[in-house]
C-alpha cells in the first residue's frame, strides 16, 4: 500500500514508520522545519501538517490508506491551539482523504478520549465506551473536563465515530498510557517521570497507591497499528493497550528493576494542585515544561484502566508486561547514560 502518515516524527509516529517501512511505501507529512533524519531509506516527505487542507492534499493523492496519528500533545498549551490541531485536525484528514478517493484511514485517538474508569464495570472500559454525547446542533453536551488535551481527543473521537456512521472507512485506535525507548518528548511522559524520580527530582508521589492505569510499551502500539492497517475492518475501533496495574505497583518495579529509591510520601491534593500552578506559572515565565500541573493532579486522581481484548481477538495483539517494557526502557536509558549509575 501507499501510505501518508501524519506525526511520523513523534514518539510513537517514528516506531510506527519503522514498523511499516519494510512493507509499505510510505509518504510522511511533515513541517517544513522539522528534521527529517533518522528514518528508513525510501520514505517520502510532504510538506506541510494537519493544520494545512492543501498539503494534506497532495499528500493524500494517489494514496490507499491515510494514517493520521498527529496529536498536540502538551502539558500546557492554549485551548484554541489544541482544537486547531487534534480537532480541526481530524476533520481536515477526513476531507483529504474523502476527496482523494482514499479507501483507508486510521486515527490514532487516545485512552482519555474514553474517559477514567472508577465506577465502570469491573473498573475497566473498552472501546465501547461513550464518555460524552454530540448534541442535535453538532455540539457536545455539557461535560466536566480535566484540561484541553482531553476535551479535544474526546471531540474528535465523537467527530470519527459520525464519520463510520455515514460509511466514512475510518479505523480508530485508543492506545494507553504509552512509555519505551525513544523521543523523550511531553508524550512520553512515563520515561520523563521515571527520569525525575531516579534523579530526586520529586520529593513525594501524587495521587493514590491503588488507582489502575493502563501501560502500554511504544513497540506494542506500534505492531498493533500495522495490525489495524493491514488487518482491521473499517468502521471497527480498537482499544491498543498494556497492562492494568495500580500505582503502588508500579513504583515497586521501578525501584526494583531500576536499583534507586521511589519515595513513599504521597503529597496531598491540594497541596499538589497549588505545587502544580505555581510550577505551570513558572514554567509560562521561563518556556520550560512544568513537572505538574492543577490538571495533572486531577489526572491522578482518577483510575484510567483499559480492556484490549477487541484487539487480541482480531488482531492478534499481544503487548508484553508491564515489567518486561520497563526493563527495556531503564536499560535502554542506562546505555545512552539518562539513568543513574
Amino acid at each position: 500500500m501507499r501510505i501518508l502518515i501524519t506525526g511520523a516524527t513523534g514518539f510513537l509516529g517514528r516506531r510506527v514508520v519503522a514498523a511499516l517501512a519494510p512493507r509499505h511505501e510510505l509518504r510522511l507529512l511533515v513541517r517544513p522545519t522539522a528534521s527529517r533524519e533518522r528514518f528508513p531509506e525510501g520514505v517520502g516527505f510532504v510538506a506541510g501538517d494537519v493544520t494545512d487542507p492543501s498539503s494534506l492534499a497532495a499528500g493524500a493523492a494517489g494514496c490507499d490508506a491515510v494514517l493520521h496519528a498527529a496529536a498536540l500533545v502538551k502539558i500546557d498549551a492554549p485551548a484554541a491551539e489544541f482544537d486547531r490541531v487534534n480537532v480541526d485536525g481530524l476533520r481536515n484528514v477526513l476531507a483529504a482523504a474523502g476527496d482523494c478517493g482514499v479507501s483507508r484511514i486510521l486515527y490514532v485517538s487516545s485512552f482519555i478520549a474514553l474517559g477514567p474508569t472508577e465506577g465502570a464495570p469491573g473498573g475497566v472500559k473498552d472501546e465501547h465506551a461513550e464518555p460524552a454525547r454530540l448534541a442535535a446542533d453538532g455540539t457536545v453536551e455539557p461535560h466536566d473536563w480535566i484540561n484541553d488535551y482531553q476535551r479535544t481527543k474526546t471531540i474528535s473521537d465523537l467527530h470519527a465515530r459520525q464519520a463510520i456512521a455515514a460509511g466514512v472507512p475510518l479505523t480508530v485506535l485508543y492506545p494507553g498510557v504509552i512509555y519505551g525507548p525513544g523521543e523523550l518528548t511531553e508524550g512520553n511522559i512515563l520515561v520523563r517521570h521515571l527520569l525525575d524520580l531516579a534523579h530526586g527530582r520529586l520529593p513525594a508521589l501524587v495521587g493514590k497507591a491503588e488507582r489502575r492505569w493502563n501501560y502500554v510499551f511504544v513497540d506494542d502500539v506500534a505492531a498493533g497499528i500495522v495490525a489495524a492497517l493491514e488487518r482491521g475492518a473499517p468502521g471497527r475501533r480498537y482499544l491498543l493497550g498494556g497492562e492494568n496495574v495500580t500505582q503502588a505497583e508500579l513504583y515497586r518495579l521501578v525501584g526494583e528493576i531500576g536499583g534507586i529509591r521511589v519515595p513513599r510520601l504521597r503529597m496531598p491534593d491540594f497541596l499538589a494542585s497549588a505545587s502544580g500552578a505555581a510550577m505551570k506559572g513558572w514554567a509560562r515565565l521561563t518556556g520550560g515544561v512544568p513537572r505538574l500541573t492543577p490538571d495533572l493532579v486531577e489526572i491522578y486522581r482518577h483510575d484510567w484502566a483499559y480492556d484490549s481484548s477487541t484487539a487480541a481477538s482480531e488482531l492478534d495483539y499481544r503487548p508484553r508486561s508491564l515489567r518486561s517494557g520497563l526493563e527495556t526502557t531503564v536499560g535502554w536509558l542506562r546505555e545512552i547514560g539518562a539513568w543513574p549509575a
